[in-house]
């Protein structure tokens, strides 16, 4: 007996919540979106769609460069060969001035990649969050089991005690002690079990929050949780829910998006025909450092400037514009093919939500009326186990039942609020 009340005390100890260290749902949720590596690689993605928008605008502004020419030659069949130096400097500059609109497509399909990429990150950051919902109900429903288990083990220690003093004093047989007995090693060994999934669904939730493994953690139960379904707001209609859903979802404004940018990429690939007219500028000057040493007046007389206009005009690339529309137009197909994919995905998430979320509701109801059921069943082999008209074992099997109806009601109730939270957040209402 003393052995197992102090497995129970160090139990209990470790069963205790910290509430000033608690977590609520939403911190929980906030937490994870600033620790994610996924989302801040996502943003990463976000700032490299804007580099890309600012290398596609550059397009349409003049590019100018400098050079700097250094030379060693000789003339092996000149009179006196020898080594000589030159010198070359020069600045260039050019300036498209028609490329067919292909700047002004890229530039606008960069921008469309932008905002497909704030969608997706909208999506990881969802995805993240739906995690993050799991872990928190799950190690919510895992303590309130290890109270259920605590309290279980409470009662079957005192019970033991009691039939101790009742077999010393030879009013009940010795099978009814070891069963006894037996029941409070059950108990314990529930309770161990229960702990572990209490460690493992916090182990799961501080790596989704991205905490140290030493860090202590426990979380509160919402404020509003409530005794039964019928004190939740009602589940609104399938369609409703995919309605919004679909209006809320930032994965299918991506694919959407991604979409209308593949199209844009359709038109630039096709532009690779089409003629450009470009302007041109350079100014130049050099020396040659076997010639004389007057290397102010090279400079000097060397210096030219000049101005050009280009006309580039295609007349056959083997294929390559070709090649390049084709693929642009498979990128577009399987952009649209995604978004179909992401559409129906979406519509079967929801549908089995909705029923999980309906089911849960009922099965809700039905564990609440099993625990009663169980409590006045438990109530009566009670009275008439004091009376001597049921063994103990009949017993234990009343009271066993009791147990597992609570457990069932707890996951009930659990899987009832997130199923309902998720339909929250497809819709946009955890955002």
């Amino acid at each position: 007996m003393i052995h197992s009340k102090a497995i129970l005390a160090g139990l209990l100890a470790t069963a205790t919540f910290a509430l000033a260290d608690s977590w609520t749902l939403e911190q929980c949720l906030e937490q994870a979106k600033k620790s994610s590596l996924k989302l801040e690689s996502a943003k990463l993605r976000e700032q490299q769609a804007d580099v890309s928008i600012k290398m596609a605008k550059a397009g349409k502004h003049p590019t100018l460069s400098a050079s700097i020419n250094n030379s060693l030659y000789d003339r092996p069949l000149a009179d006196h060969p020898q080594d000589h130096y030159s010198l070359s400097l020069g600045i260039n500059g050019s300036w498209t001035l028609w490329d067919g609109g292909s700047v002004a497509l890229a530039t606008e399909a960069s921008k469309l990649n932008k905002d497909a990429a704030a969608f997706n990150t909208k999506q990881v950051e969802r995805t993240i969050q739906e995690s993050v919902l799991n872990a928190y109900m799950n190690l919510l429903a895992a303590e309130e089991k290890l109270l259920t288990a605590n309290s279980s083990l409470e009662l079957s220690q005192a019970e033991l005690e009691h039939y101790t003093r009742l077999y010393e004093a030879g009013a009940i047989t010795k099978k009814d002690l070891v069963q006894s007995q037996s029941n409070v090693m059950q108990k314990q060994v529930a309770i161990l079990q229960a702990q572990q999934s209490v460690n493992s669904s916090k182990t799961s939730l501080k790596q989704l929050l991205e905490l140290p493994a030493s860090d202590s953690l426990s979380v509160e139960a919402p404020a509003n949780s409530a005794s039964s379904p019928d004190s939740l707001d009602a589940i609104p209609s399938l369609e409703q829910i995919l309605l919004d859903a679909q209006k809320a979802n930032p994965g299918l404004k991506a694919d959407s998006i991604a979409i209308q940018a593949a199209r844009k990429n359709v038109e630039v690939a096709g532009k690779g025909s089409t003629i450009t007219v470009s302007l041109g500028a350079s100014s130049s000057t050099g020396l040659q450092a076997w010639q004389s040493d007057r290397y102010g007046t090279q400079l000097k007389d060397r210096w030219q400037n000049s101005v050009s206009l280009g006309i580039n005009i295609p007349i056959i690339d083997n294929g390559s514009t070709e090649n390049k529309v084709l693929q642009a137009q498979l990128n577009e197909t399987e952009s649209q093919v995604t978004l179909q994919e992401a559409a129906k995905v979406l519509e079967n998430s929801i549908e089995q939500l909705y029923l999980n979320a309906l089911s849960a509701d009922l099965q809700w109801k039905a564990a609440i009326l099993q625990v009663e059921a169980y409590t006045e069943a438990l109530t009566v082999a009670e009275e008439q186990r004091n009376a001597g008209a049921i063994t103990y074992t009949d017993y234990l099997i009343q009271k066993n039942n009791l147990e597992s109806s609570k457990v069932t009601l707890t996951n009930a109730k659990y899987t009832s609020l997130l199923a309902r939270k998720l339909l929250d957040l497809y819709q946009g209402k955890l955002d």
